[in-house]
Parts: structure tokens; sequence; C-alpha cells
């Protein structure tokens, strides 16, 4: 009898003891964006000018439209990772898009590995395809990247974007 009732507490404590752990904790290699600014400018690659101006031109955007835009840059994507893949990692951990539209926009700026990536949402993919954001890239940003003008290459690159968008 002392058998059978040791039976149902070894079976609790091997239930309880095996609970799934929570592992949603943000990966390590993802920036954190403490002051959740819609530029967040790690290579220093804008002026305090330039960086208020694209900061003001998403903010209006965002306040006429809803949809929500953020632009990040640094020196090199952590451990060769496909930028394509590291932004969307990004977005997804910013929770960069409202959750009922998933209208989120990414523009991601590698200085030292000269990649860019337009990253956008499912709600967004409706209105900008991947191909569109391609197009931007190649005419628009990478161009004046070239040159180190990355003022201008983002913000000519957001100003195609918005209008798409609308």
């Amino acid at each position: 009898m002392k058998n059978l009732l040791c039976f149902p507490v070894i079976i609790l404590v091997f239930c309880f003891g095996c609970k799934k752990t929570n592992t949603s904790t943000t990966p390590s290699y993802i920036p954190i964006n403490t002051n959740q600014s819609v530029v967040y400018d790690t290579s220093n690659l804008f002026s305090p000018i330039e960086h208020d101006s694209l900061v003001k031109t998403i903010v209006q955007y965002e306040n006429h439209t809803t949809n929500q835009a953020a632009i990040l840059t640094l020196d090199s994507i952590p451990g060769n990772m496909d930028i394509q893949y590291f932004s969307t990692k990004v977005a997804e951990s910013w929770g960069i898009g409202t959750k009922e539209k998933n209208n989120g926009l990414l523009i991601t700026i590698s200085k030292h590995d000269r990649k860019v990536a337009i990253t956008t949402g499912l709600g967004t993919e409706k209105t900008i395809s991947d191909y569109e954001c391609k197009v931007i890239i190649e005419r628009i940003i990478l161009p004046n990247l070239k040159t180190e003008d990355y003022y201008t290459g983002t913000k000519k690159a957001l100003d195609s974007l918005f209008v798409l968008w609308d």
C-alpha cells in the first residue's frame, strides 16, 4: 500500500520537474533599442540634424497612416548572417508594425559589410513587393552609399517607400 501512495507522488514530481522553460528571450545578436527610436544609428552614419530629419519623416508618416517604419544602422551583421534574415529577426523582436495589420518596415544598413535590407511585414508586402524593395535598394540606396551619402540614400528611399505604401 505504501508503494501505491509513492507512485502518484513520483509522477507529480516528474511532471513538474519536466516543465518546459520559457525560451522566448531575445537572441543576443539582436540590438536592444532601449529608447525605441525609429532611427537607431549605431554606426553614426547620420549627423544629429540628419537623424532628427529622418525621425520626423517617419513619425509624421506613421501619424498620418498608422504604418510603422524604422531604420537600423550597424557596423556589421553578426556572424556573417544573411542581412535579410537578420533584419527580419530585428523587426520581429522590436515589434515594428501593428499585430492586427502587420504593417511594419525596417531599413537595415550594414556599413562594413556594404549590405542593405528592406524588411516588410506581411501586411506591408501587399502594397510594397520584395521586387520594389530590391529596386529601391539598387537604384536609390546603394549609389548614395557608395559615395558615403548615407542620409540622401536613406531619405530618398523612405520617400519612395512612403509613396508606394499610401
